[in-house]
């Protein structure tokens, strides 16, 4: 792997530093992330904050950092397939960083794609096989791709591990009542959420 040095190592930091700056406060992995829709401002931010990024992957196109930054901001403006596309080379590069693996696999659900939902998610666990949350996602990846018996076995898991966590609650239900034929089975996410 090629890594910059050099003139090459202080211009991509000055680029990968100023892609943070420009999102600072905007992306889900802020301590108080924005909820709502960004407004104007902040979507001009973030498309700066893009190019930022751009300019130092081509200064070292193997930062999966980069990668990862590039997809929480895509994932941020609603853009999940370009976040999806982000996450998936991010965890090409480096495949066991376990919130790239996570990431993708949540970026997965987003545009449909289940079964690599399943795969990524998997590829996080080998990390860390006892996180509740990323056992719940594996449970509704699966769920969404049609296995609900091993949804129901992974629920089961993240609520030992976490009893009192509300969304493997919510999952547990959704995978219950799917089972019991008091809901059809979903094919996305926003299914589940109906």
């Amino acid at each position: 792997m090629h890594e910059p040095s050099g003139v090459d190592a202080t211009t991509f930091n000055r680029f990968y530093k100023q892609g943070w700056d420009l999102s600072r406060g905007e992306l889900l992995v802020d301590p108080e992330p924005s909820l709502t829709r960004p407004g104007w401002w902040a979507r001009r931010r973030l498309r700066r904050a893009i190019g930022a990024f751009r300019k130092a992957l081509a200064i070292f196109p193997e930062s999966w950092q980069s990668l990862w930054a590039l997809g929480k901001i895509h994932q941020r403006l609603g853009a999940h397939q370009e976040a999806f596309d982000y996450f998936a080379k991010a965890h090409s590069i480096d495949p066991g960083q376990v919130d790239v693996a996570r990431e993708a696999g949540i970026a997965a659900i987003d545009i449909g794609r289940p079964v690599e939902a399943v795969m990524y998610t998997r590829a996080a666990l080998t990390q860390v096989p006892n996180d509740p949350g990323l056992i719940s996602n594996l449970a509704v990846a699966q769920l969404i791709s049609g296995d609900s018996a091993m949804a129901l076995e992974s629920i089961k898991t993240a609520r030992r591990l976490a009893p009192n966590d509300p969304i493997s609650q919510a999952v547990e239900i959704r995978v219950q009542d799917t089972i019991a034929g008091r809901r059809p089975m979903p094919r996305t996410i926003k299914d589940l959420l109906a």
